[in-house]
């Protein structure tokens, strides 16, 4: 089996610039944006194959070289003493155009020719050299007569033109080069729209949203007049003039400022295009802050620019636009005085956010639009959680970790992986933080986690949990049992569920503020190792629930689904609520928790 090695990839951006770094994906190219950078792609050719540049904005294919403009004078009106011979000056520029990306190159030298081309049999012959490198499938010819602007007069697949007095159409001209980026005025936002590339919040026009030309993504080049192809540029003026923070692609391009939310809109409705010129309708008074909003379904996800809530934002019926609304509401000890400086959408197994704070801790967002189901929890480490991102592995959304942990007193960075919440065996399931695996070829009782080394840990080896496992200096630990099958070896944490107050209506009016003591408490469990489970009024009192049923003695309890009964407390007060918690690492699943409260008078 070959070694796992890190592959690095050479860039500009150091580890403190990641933060205020923009991206978006086409395929095997990550296009970066940074204000201190030139716009960057990350290209992979190959798994082990990846490398880093500053975009070169035009189109790739050059334009014809070696242009003449030859003319055939073969009337001058002698027939009639020549009066009627007015020889005029014309220019000419040649394009050249690739079929297989549609690309046209940028104009070739000009090159002049003066004849009279009204009169018959004059005419100017243009020809020219193919470019190198890309290959050239056809030419388009544009014409300027008397020093006016060009316009197009034929298109041709082969190396010269014959213009027999052929009109320029001057509302067809030859591309310009286009370069917004040039001289240090670098973007900070992209995204892609409608086969284009959008960047915005550049140095000096931080309100300027710039299109590529359309399906030509690197191309910024434009056209006098514009076309509808050529590439876009405009500024969102509205009463504030705030920086673009975010491009999010929805049906509608969404320009996030740090003020307000506009919807960006072609005057053809239909589309945007050069021209006419997009327009920008203010959708939301909410400002958006740095931080990469998050797309979930149709809704997009953010933090405000003042307010350290999250909030939603999502097309409204009601107003016929974008509407938002704080989906932290009913959690606000989880945001107050707090930031995110990362977070990251899993969308499958579970559909499950899951953010980075300021503090090291990390909120989750669980979000089933079409249940109408959400809800946030806190989840806790022993360290604090840095960074976190998720990507796509075998059918499901791994979520990957940055941690700053320090183990026998020592401080690193750890970089782990959530572990699959798609387990088919429970014994090869893993509830432990920084964890490793095993599956020793013959039985063992020792095994080296030197990553651990000092630390506390735990163990699910063959289904039987052991606690209280320290690691020794050299980072081996020894389990004092034998493990035949597999082995998962980590930082124990506990999982804690406190349910909310129950408030009912009784025969002498509401339960709320009058004394209330638990009777029965039944919890609905799925695929739960229940005798690691416990209930209680409060942490400092629980109630293990009754572990074994049929398994023979020396196995591992198996897993639980259906309904348990547990025994609680008898503590009176003026809340019915009770705690679940599990502190082995073993899965639980509560589905439901059935409280039967005696209420009476205070």
């Amino acid at each position: 089996m070959l070694a796992s090695r890190i592959y690095k990839v050479a860039t500009p951006y150091s580890y403190v610039d990641l933060a205020d770094m923009d991206f978006t994906q086409a395929f095997d190219i990550v296009y970066l944006a940074h204000s201190d950078h030139d716009p960057g792609k990350l290209v992979r050719t190959g798994h082990t194959s990846w490398s880093h540049s500053s975009v070169t904005f035009g189109p790739t294919i050059t334009p014809p070289t070696g242009v003449g403009a030859s003319a055939t004078v073969a009337n001058t009106d002698s027939d009639n003493d020549g009066n009627g011979y007015f020889p005029q000056p014309a220019t000419y520029v040649v394009t050249a155009i690739n079929d297989a990306s549609g690309q046209e190159s940028r104009a070739s030298a000009s090159a002049s020719a003066t004849n009279d081309l009204t009169l018959k049999r004059n005419k100017n012959v243009i020809s020219w050299a193919a470019p190198t490198g890309i290959t050239a499938n056809r030419y388009r010819v544009y014409k300027a007569d008397n020093q006016q602007d060009y316009g197009f007069i034929g298109i041709t697949d082969s190396l010269s033109f014959t213009d027999d007095n052929i009109a320029p159409d001057l509302t067809d001209g030859p591309p310009e080069a286009f370069n917004p980026f040039a001289g240090g005025n670098r973007p900070s936002t992209v995204t892609f729209f409608e086969q284009r590339l959008f960047w915005a919040r550049t140095l000096s026009s931080p309100s300027a949203v710039y299109g590529s030309r359309t399906a030509d993504f690197e191309n910024y080049d434009i056209a006098r007049p514009l076309k509808e192809d050529d590439a876009i540029t405009f500024r969102i003026m509205a009463q504030k003039v705030n920086a673009v923070n975010a491009l999010v692609p929805m049906e509608n391009l969404l320009a996030l400022t740090g003020d307000a939310v506009f919807k960006i809109l072609g005057s053809n409705t239909d589309y945007l295009a050069a021209t006419p010129p997009p327009r920008a309708l203010r959708q939301s008074g909410r400002g958006v802050s740095r931080l990469k909003p998050i797309i979930m379904d149709e809704v997009i996800f953010y933090q405000p620019s003042v307010g350290s809530e999250v909030r939603s934002l999502g097309f409204s019926f009601d107003i016929d636009g974008y509407k938002s609304n704080d989906v932290s509401i009913f959690s606000p000890g989880l945001f107050r005085g707090f930031t995110f400086s990362a977070w990251a959408y899993a969308q499958e197994p579970l559909s499950v956010l899951f953010a980075a704070r300021s503090d090291g801790k990390m909120p989750a967002f669980t979000w089933q639009q079409e249940q109408q189901v959400w809800g946030w929890t806190l989840c806790e480490t022993q360290g604090q959680i840095v960074d976190v991102c998720a990507i796509p592995e075998q059918g499901e959304n791994r979520v990957y970790l940055l941690v700053r942990r320090t183990i026998d007193g020592v401080e690193r960075l750890f970089l782990e992986r959530m572990a699959s919440a798609k387990w088919e065996d429970v014994n090869r399931s893993c509830y432990l933080d920084c964890s490793t695996s095993f599956a020793p070829s013959e039985p063992t009782s020792t095994f080296l986690v030197p990553h651990l080394a000092g630390a506390t840990v735990a163990a699910l080896a063959d289904g039987f949990v052991i606690k209280g496992l320290t690691v020794a200096a050299d980072g081996t630990v020894d389990l004092d049992y034998e493990v035949s099958d597999f082995v998962t070896i980590g930082l124990p944490y506990e999982a804690v569920i406190e349910t909310l107050p129950l408030v009912m209506q009784t025969r002498d009016g509401w339960s709320r503020e009058k004394r209330q003591m638990l009777g029965t408490v039944a919890l609905q469990l799925a695929d739960t190792r229940h005798g690691s489970v416990e209930v209680g009024r409060r942490l400092e009192k629980m109630y293990p629930i009754k572990a074994r049923r049929n398994e023979p003695l020396g196995t591992p309890t198996e897993l639980f689904t259906g309904t348990v009964a547990a025994s609680t407390e008898p503590l009176t007060s003026g809340e019915a609520t009770i705690f679940i918690r599990s502190a082995e690492p073993t899965p639980l699943t509560l589905t439901a928790a059935y409280l039967d409260p005696v209420v009476s008078e205070p």
